[in-house]
């Protein structure tokens, strides 16, 4: 076998196996994801009532201000929060990429997170239950 045939199965192997390593990081990433369907299917069936997302809670104090001027009710849901705070940042421009986006002051405030520099979206949702008793 001569140098030139060798260097071509090399190369040919290493092709076969990104092509490999690129199909695994796939099936891992959608069994990850089939997994947490799974999850949150199981978790409604079994306690429907803990739904987290859609059982309303009291507006804080500390967010009164912003729930009146965002016309959103004193008793409200954490995806009713999230929505709200989504639709305003759009419509300020204030979204700097998809994961991305600058608090207002009063925003900032509430969920105790800086509002001159661009923030995680993951952050800002971690933070949502500071709007609540």
């Amino acid at each position: 076998m001569s140098d030139d045939e060798s260097e071509v199965n090399l190369h040919e192997l290493s092709d076969s196996m990104q092509s490999i390593h690129k199909h695994i990081e796939q099936l891992s990433h959608l069994s990850k994801h089939i997994y947490s369907r799974a999850l949150s299917i199981s978790q409604r069936i079994e306690n429907p009532n803990l739904d987290l997302w859609t059982q309303p809670f009291q507006i804080h104090e500390r967010a009164k201000s912003w729930a009146k001027k965002h016309l959103v009710a004193r008793k409200c849901s954490l995806w009713q929060i999230h929505r709200t705070l989504l639709e305003s940042a759009k419509k300020e421009k204030r979204v700097i990429t998809g994961q991305k986006v600058k608090l207002s002051k009063e925003e900032g405030e509430i969920m105790e997170l800086p509002i001159d520099e661009p923030i995680s979206v993951w952050l800002v949702m971690g933070k949502l239950p500071r709007f609540f008793v």
